[in-house]
């Protein structure tokens, strides 16, 4: 019994499909594995919850120090960022306009890094501030933030991603490798899955070795 012939259109349909499978496969956007593509003013990717900002820059600020300061982020203009993890002591003494001193936060950050006085924790918030100046200032850097507000705004908590050793590194971790910032704020899962809690377990790892080298507020 002689097979039958399939239809002209059909076999035009098909080739029709392939072609066109093939050439979505020849232009499209080579995009990480869980990364999702935000069109619009900065194009921003979101990775495992967070917005990736490149190419964003460090913008003078008096309120600028170890764990908090103002990034211009292209197409979005001048945010203020909080680091999560880690804290760094104040670089300065401060009274407020209620009557109220920053004075107790700084005897815990003095405290925790082994009793330093005021002085002492304020000259370790400035080094903590003059290393994040020399590691993000005049550069490129990424940022990382799903725009959670630090007590109601206007800072948002963040991951920075920076350049240091010759490889990418994030700040929390090399301020806690220097001695200058102590483990304590809010902390997260990370863009890249790892949860809170192991993350926390690492920068642990981290200062204790820096305790043991005696760097910064370590002695």
């Amino acid at each position: 019994m002689a097979r039958k012939k399939k239809s002209p259109t059909w076999v035009l349909i098909v080739t029709l499909l392939a072609a066109a499978v093939l050439l979505w496969i020849d232009n499209r956007e080579e995009v990480e594995p869980g990364v999702e593509k935000i069109q619009g003013e900065g194009d921003f990717e979101v990775v495992g919850g967070y917005e990736r900002m490149e190419r964003c820059k460090l913008v003078g600020h008096r309120n600028n120090d170890g764990d908090s300061f103002h990034v211009k982020v292209p197409g979005r203009g001048v945010q203020e960022f909080r680091l999560y993890f880690v804290d760094a002591p104040e670089s300065a003494y401060k009274e407020y306009r209620d009557g109220n001193t920053n004075a107790e936060r700084l005897g815990d950050q003095g405290d925790y890094f082994g009793n330093l006085s005021q002085r002492e924790t304020t000259d370790l918030g400035m080094r903590a501030k003059k290393r994040v100046t020399e590691l993000l200032g005049g550069k490129s850097f990424t940022v990382y933030s799903k725009g959670e507000e630090v007590y109601e705004g206007p800072r948002l908590y963040s991951f920075v991603e920076v350049e240091s050793g010759g490889k990418k590194r994030w700040l929390r971790e090399v301020l806690v490798e220097e001695g200058l910032a102590r483990i304590y704020t809010k902390g997260e899962r990370l863009p890249d899955g790892t949860s809170e809690g192991k993350e926390k377990g690492r920068l642990k790892g981290v200062e204790r070795a820096a305790r043991k080298r005696r760097v910064g507020g370590w002695r």
